[in-house]
């Protein structure tokens, strides 16, 4: 149980907002509290399982911090693992999970869900359709806007307790709406929280936040094609300085050519992986994938300590890839090299990603002509 307070009246530029939760108590949802927290919003943090020691004495101290690339802190109003207690009086919700427990926290935040809130999933990984399809199975009505970014603000690590280590901060990042009539302020919203630090700004849908994933091209080719180093070396390897070769490097930007033409097909406006690096981290007059890792503006000089089952495979093969593969090929385009990625990981792991994984049925949207869909992704409505 939180300690509870009197709580005050905020007059918040952005529309009288009071309250924030943080669906997520990891690196990435830690971060966002203090992020939060440090501009005076009244922020709870939900926490999916059970209270450990960090989390007990953390709702003592409720004060967190961000240390490094941003430097930052204030008071939280403390963890919780009730939802009926996070949601109490929230008008916004970000939900800053991996994908593989998206489905465990929307059932149990569903219920709580009412008009004018928004939920705002980082990153989306095809996140906003699933809660939509949920919501409508459980026949709740409400009127949430539903937004996705494309990626964390930050690589980021948990430094103690009651602090996040931000190693970089992105510059700029794309946030899609569902409504899109919802997108400004939403924007508005995020904008405030991250002001001075991060820029977001406006993607034409859901859909394009969760095709324009940058994990999709960063993450599991890799994993795949070191498989055996990493399994000898699971807290030394370094995912990007040892596992991305120039041959790697080549391949991968192969497989990002197919998610652009993809893209196309589907009349998304997406950027190159080199593109969305140089957005992220810093321009420089690199060419490719392997360039970029070793250069100045580079984050990824030391992370370490990925295992074979991380989530480098475990969630971005599943919901990011396989549904992409399967819009892809909805919209008459397949994607020869995506699908050899999901096999492969598929046999080395004895899943089935693809029937596992986010098909187009699980998101509700395997009826859907290519049109509906994205008219869908756009509205939340099929007319």
């Amino acid at each position: 149980m939180i300690p509870r307070e009197p709580e005050k009246e905020v007059d918040h530029s952005m529309g009288g907002l009071k309250k924030f939760a943080v669906l997520g108590s990891g690196n990435g949802g830690m971060a966002f509290a203090a992020q939060i927290a440090a501009k005076g919003y009244p922020v709870v943090m939900f926490k999916p399982r059970e209270m450990t020691e960090d989390f007990i004495k953390l709702n003592e101290t409720r004060e967190m911090f961000l240390e490094g690339d941003i430097t930052c802190g204030g008071k939280i109003i403390g963890v919780t693992n009730d939802m009926a207690e996070a949601a109490r009086g929230t008008d916004v919700f970000f939900v800053v999970l991996p994908s593989f427990a998206h489905e465990l926290v929307f059932e149990k935040l569903i219920p709580f869900l009412r008009d004018g809130q928004h939920v705002i999933i980082v990153p989306g990984n095809f996140g906003g359709f699933l809660l939509k399809k949920m919501m409508a199975d459980a026949v709740c009505k409400a009127d949430v806007a539903v937004s996705e970014t494309s990626s964390l603000p930050y690589a980021c690590r948990t430094a103690r307790f009651d602090t996040v280590m931000v190693y970089k901060r992105k510059f700029r990042l794309k946030l899609g709406t569902c409504p899109v009539s919802k997108n400004e302020e939403a924007l508005n919203i995020i904008n405030d929280c991250f002001g001075g630090y991060i820029e977001f700004f406006p993607a034409s849908s859901i859909l394009e936040m969760d095709f324009d994933n940058v994990n999709y091209t960063l993450h599991p080719m890799p994993v795949l094609l070191n498989y055996g180093d990493i399994e000898k070396n699971p807290k030394t390897f370094r995912h990007y300085m040892d596992g991305i070769t120039p041959l790697v490097s080549e391949k991968m930007m192969q497989m990002d050519s197919e998610r652009l033409a993809a893209g196309k097909k589907l009349g998304l406006e997406l950027m190159p992986i080199m593109d969305q690096l140089k957005m992220y981290y810093g321009h420089n007059s690199t060419e490719t994938i392997y360039e970029y890792a070793n250069s100045p503006e580079s984050p990824y000089k030391d992370i370490v300590g990925h295992n074979v089952r991380s989530r480098y495979l475990t969630e971005d093969v599943p919901f990011s890839m396989v549904p992409c593969k399967f819009i892809g090929e909805k919209a008459g385009y397949p994607m020869p090299v995506v699908d050899l990625v999901i096999r492969m990981a598929s046999f080395l792991h004895d899943t089935d990603y693809a029937a596992q994984g986010h098909t187009l049925e699980k998101l509700g949207l395997d009826k859907m002509t290519l049109e509906e869909l994205k008219e869908y992704a756009r509205t939340g409505k099929v007319s």
